[in-house]
């Protein structure tokens, strides 16, 4: 069987390229010649469709449509209604797709991009809030500054207080295996094997926890003993933020109570994170990182100054 050939899209004769004025909204000229009428009809109907299609009222679209559709004289309906259907079908499509939000990748897959972006082998810099809440509800507060690289190296700069108390202005590093601590004054600093850490920060009052100065290992750890789900979007100047929140397990083990990040969706980059801890004695310590930016190669040595 001969496979039924459907009509073409060109007009039988060139020169009715001329006669189309499917931008008009007025009758066609009087002198169109019959023959064209028919061609010319299904130009200006197939454009009528696509103007109704694009108007800001996308709520009535399928009410235009219909109202289009009705107004034809079935005995001069254009010979090339599949035309005319394929339109409405990929048009009224398109629109419904891209009035639909994109749809929220899931946590794991985030904390993968999370985990391999911070993985780089660049500096990158936070500032770093310390916010300690005693069992009174006293809540003590210490901003620093942190550059940090993969593999346990880090340097954080800054003022320490505790119980009120004012510690002074420290330097505290890590080159990945081996921490060191240099007070402002250049009295009483320290250095020793990173597995020695806890002797070596005595004094500060359980201030530091290194795992969360490692921004790349506190990241990379969090899926172990936390249930994560990716909570919204934000739109922002930049792209958009993925926001993930993290809630300790029953059966968890580790002291971490609570996080939440945020995470450019275009690069995987967290931007923002934020833990709650026990730190045991009635007392719960929020560690708060915001991202500030890489640092250029080559500026910053995290090995012990003397």
């Amino acid at each position: 069987m001969t496979p039924r050939r459907l009509p073409p899209i060109e007009p039988e004769d060139p020169s009715w390229h001329d006669l189309d004025d499917t931008l008009a909204d007025g009758p066609a000229p009087a002198s169109l010649p019959d023959a064209a009428r028919p061609w010319l009809a299904e130009q200006r109907l197939l454009h009528g469709l696509l103007r109704a299609l694009h108007t800001a009222d996308a709520a009535a679209r399928e009410g235009r449509i219909a109202a289009i559709l009705g107004r034809i004289d079935g005995a001069r309906a254009p010979r090339r209604w599949w035309l005319v259907a394929a339109a409405a079908t990929v048009f009224a499509s398109l629109g419904v797709w891209l009035a639909l939000p994109a749809r929220l990748p899931t946590a794991e897959a985030a904390m993968d991009r999370a985990v391999a972006e911070l993985g780089r082998d660049v500096d990158r810099r936070f500032r770093v809030e310390l916010a300690a809440t005693t069992a009174s509800g006293k809540e003590l507060r210490n901003e620093l500054l942190l550059v940090t690289r993969p593999g346990t190296r880090f340097r954080i700069d800054g003022k320490l207080a505790f119980g009120g108390v004012p510690l002074g202005e420290f330097r505290i590093g890590c080159d990945g295996q081996e921490l060191w601590l240099l007070p402002a004054n250049g009295a009483f600093r320290r250095a020793g094997p990173l597995a020695d850490h806890e002797r070596l920060l005595q004094g500060l009052g359980d201030l530091l926890d290194l795992g969360y100065l490692d921004v790349h290992g506190l990241v990379r750890r969090l899926p172990q003993d936390l249930d994560l789900r990716v909570a919204g979007r934000e739109r922002t100047p930049g792209g958009s933020q993925l926001r993930i929140e993290a809630v300790r397990r029953p059966t968890a083990t580790d002291r971490l109570r609570s996080a939440w990040l945020a995470c450019d969706e275009a690069t995987g980059m967290v931007t923002h994170i934020e833990t709650e801890v026990d730190i045991g004695r009635g007392l719960t310590r929020r560690l708060t990182l915001h991202y500030l930016g890489e640092e250029p190669p080559g500026l910053v040595d995290y090995r012990r100054p003397w």
